[in-house]
């Protein structure tokens, strides 16, 4: 039996730190960004999905899908929509940045840019699920506020086995 990926939620989105691209463009999705998406996707978390992945789950629409640009090549995306699950609540998902350019602080770059996109939109507060073993994910997402978030019987021992292990994101 598989167990479901542990959550988070970052409970106040009001008062973000401002955006700041630097040198990159953010911009949201067009007509043929599929397979940019597809390539950073599959190159950060080594496993394919299809584009209609993202269309099938939560609200999309293209103006939630973001991606930070560095000329003409995407080097990050992640996407803010509403799970049906959480009605009233933001969903983050899909945080990917390309590893050629991983530790450039792309990650919270894009986070930020989602996080302020869903708080514009009348989002009070947002969540999101990860995986057990992306610990600098978890880093990163603690550091934007968001906080362990139980929703599952196996989330609270699956937490403490992250902070036992010497991998204390805390």
């Amino acid at each position: 039996m598989s167990l479901p990926q542990l959550i988070m939620r970052n409970p106040d989105i009001t008062d973000l730190p401002p955006l700041d691209t630097g040198n990159f463009t953010l911009r949201t999705h067009r007509p043929g960004d599929e397979e940019a998406w597809e390539g950073l996707i599959e190159a950060t978390f080594r496993h394919h999905f299809d584009f209609d992945f993202l269309i099938k789950a939560g609200d999309y629409s293209p103006e939630k899908v973001f991606y930070l640009w560095e000329g003409d090549r995407a080097v990050a995306t992640a996407t803010g929509v509403e799970h049906p699950d959480y009605p009233g609540e933001g969903w983050f998902r899909m945080v990917a940045v390309h590893p050629e350019v991983q530790g450039k602080g792309l990650g919270k770059k894009i986070c930020l840019a989602v996080l302020h996109d869903l708080a514009r939109r009348g989002y009070k507060s947002a969540l999101l699920s990860t995986d057990d073993d992306r610990i600098s994910a978890i880093r990163l997402y603690l550091s934007l506020g968001f906080e362990p978030y139980c929703t599952h019987e196996s989330h609270p021992e699956r937490w403490r086995k992250i902070i036992k292990n010497g991998k204390d994101p805390f």
